[in-house]
Formats: C-alpha cells, structure tokens, sequence
C-alpha cells in the first residue's frame, strides 16, 4: 500500500467518519447480475453433460470449481463494499477499516487466481478432446497450458511471501513491515493473465480455419470461439485500473471500485466463454427435440446423441 506524501494528505478535506460521501449501487448491480450469468451458464452446462449426456468430465469439475472460487471473488468485493469503505473516499476511511479493506484485498487476489486459473485450464483441457494426437492444435494448447499454470502458481506464491510475515500485508499498526512493493506485481499480473486470456482465444482459430468443413460452419465456429475476446477486453480493462489505483491517484478506496467491478466481471466472463459452447449443444438438442416431437409425437430416443462434444 503506498504511503502518500504529506502535501497530497495536506490537500484532503477534513475526515468524515459518520456520514461520508459514498458511491451509487453501480458496483453491487454490475457484480450480482454478471454472478447470476456466470452460475446460470454453469448450471445449464450441468444439465448438458450430466442430465443429457450422463457424464461429467474433467473440464466440468473444473470450471464447477473455478465457479465457486469466482463466487467467492464477488462476495469479497460486495462485504468490501458495504462494510469495510470500498465505496467512500481515503480520507474518511477509518483504520479499522483500512485494516480489514487490506485483508479482504489479500483474499480477492488469491480467489481471483485460482478461479482465472481453473477457468482457463477448464476450457484448454476441453481443447484435448478436440486436438487430433500429434497435430499443431494439440501441441499449442499443451503449451498454453504450461503456461497458465506456471504463471499462475508463481503469482500465487508470490501473494503470499511478498511481506513476511504475511500479515504485514493488512497488518499497519507494524512499526516494521518487510513487504515488496505490490503495483509491479499486481501490473505484471494483470498483463499476464491478459496474455494468457489472448493464447486461449487464439490457440483453436487456426485449427477451425483449416478445417475441412462447409464455410458457413467454419465461420459460425469461428464466431462462437471469438466469444473470448470480451474476457480479453476485461482483463485489460483490468489492468488499466491496476495501473490508475497503484501508481497514479492515492485516494484508492474511491477509485478502486472500477479495479474491483473488472476483477469480478472477469472472472465470470471467463466462466460464460468456457460454457457457451454447450449452451450451444443445448438449443441444437431442444430444437432436435421439439422437430421430433411435432412431427413423431416421441422424443428422440438416446438425446446425447444429439449433444455432440462442442466444436469451440
């Protein structure tokens, strides 16, 4: 946490500490309805594998796990917001609230790891069922596998020895606290995973654009997979505002809220990308069936025939 200088402190207006200015709903209504998204497609994805086809693999279970650390992330955010002065300015925060602003912070950057990592590894694990063996396609995502999980592991590593003790990280009343300075590695974080979402959007395209199939589907895969994207837009977005709290204004509680929105909204749009495609197979197989239903009277027999492994 940075220290400001004496002539910025000289420049704040008098404390508030019982009626302070605060922020609007803005935050609390962006994070609830990008969590009933995520969980919304998650479920439905349950439905696909479990209630339909009958089986559950491992990229489910994964991102069933990257969804609850990632509902974990939006809890955070929302008790940091309503209780611990994420929502009013620095100088009318008090220092108990300081303290537990910096604790819940600490758990944020943890949860947030692992519900990015589970995420990305989820949809890159579904990549190897799709990769024909000894093809580029299947190389590249063991690649960006690799990769995901290194950084990863390293920047988990990293939150927890960067001040020793761990809690001189919220712990302020220390008059000795040994701790890295954390915007270089909250920046290089954010570029990273930034990367990172970049690899896994782009690591399919080349196999679907050399794909032998008709145009049309070519082109329709092509758009399906590029629903990434957006978290690629989130996490810089992210990174934008990693940079503006930690190197450039001081008053972080009030500014912060834009970092922690983008912290949540990313987070569930990487757990959207990675179930879209079976919400995909889902319409196929409900139009399947309502077309077998009108014109037979009986639903297909065996429905996961119909709900094939999604193609992005």
């Amino acid at each position: 946490m940075r220290e400001p200088p004496s002539e910025v402190v000289a420049t704040w207006p008098a404390p508030n500490y019982t009626d302070p200015v605060t922020r609007g709903p803005e935050l609390v209504i962006v994070e609830l309805v990008f969590l009933f998204l995520g969980t919304l497609c998650l479920v439905l994805r349950i439905y696909v594998r479990a209630g339909i086809m009958g089986r559950m693999e491992a990229d489910d279970w994964l991102m069933v796990g990257a969804a609850i650390f990632g509902a974990g992330v939006t809890t955070c955010v929302l008790l940091a917001f309503l209780r611990y002065g994420w929502n009013i300015h620095i100088w009318d925060l008090t220092f108990d609230k300081m303290v537990a602003g910096r604790q819940v912070s600490f758990a944020v950057q943890g949860l947030f790891l692992l519900a990015t990592t589970l995420a990305k590894v989820s949809i890159l694990v579904s990549y190897l069922r799709l990769a024909p063996l000894n093809s580029g396609f299947r190389r590249a995502t063991f690649a960006a596998l690799a990769f995901v999980i290194i950084i990863n592991v390293a920047f988990f590593i990293n939150l927890f020895v960067q001040c020793v003790p761990v809690s001189s990280y919220w712990d302020l009343t220390r008059t000795e606290r040994d701790c890295n300075s954390e915007d270089h590695h909250l920046l290089a974080n954010a570029a990273l995973t930034a990367v990172a979402d970049f690899i896994v959007w782009v690591v399919p395209l080349p196999a679907i654009y050399s794909a032998k199939i008709p145009r049309q589907q070519r082109l329709a895969l092509i758009a399906l997979f590029s629903f990434g994207v957006v978290v690629v837009v989130a996490a810089c977005l992210r990174a934008y505002w990693i940079h503006y709290v930690v190197q450039v204004t001081y008053d972080v509680t009030w500014w912060g809220v834009y970092l922690w929105m983008w912290t949540a909204v990313e987070v569930q749009l990487g757990i959207i990308c990675g179930c879209v495609p079976w919400l995909r197979s889902l319409v196929k197989f409900w139009r399947t069936t309502a077309w077998t239903d009108s014109t037979t009277g009986a639903a297909p027999p065996g429905g996961r025939r119909y709900l094939e492994t999604p193609r992005c």
